[in-house]
């Protein structure tokens, strides 16, 4: 589909406009973001050392990770979604 010369100013001067409430949307919930990430990979990496070793501690560990990470990054994307609706 080619968008006429009108159309694709329009699709521009659109973009430039949301852009900037788009990059505030994701500074406000990237420290979540952040630190879910890293439960998430801390998990991942305990659950591998588990298999490798048979340490039943780190199954439990692995297991924690990945619950927080999980509801970390849920309270990342509502925080993230709350922007959205909160709009001027």
């Amino acid at each position: 589909m080619r968008m006429s010369a009108s159309e694709k100013k329009e699709l521009d001067e659109w973009v430039e406009k949301e852009f900037p409430k788009s990059e505030k949307r994701l500074e406000g919930s990237s420290p979540f973001h952040q630190l879910g990430k890293f439960l998430i990979g801390g998990g991942v990496l305990s659950y591998i050392v588990f298999a490798l070793s048979d340490i039943s501690l780190l199954k439990l560990l692995a297991i924690l990770f990945l619950l927080l990470g999980m509801i970390i990054e849920t309270i990342a994307l509502i925080k993230y979604f709350r922007l959205l609706s909160h709009e001027d």
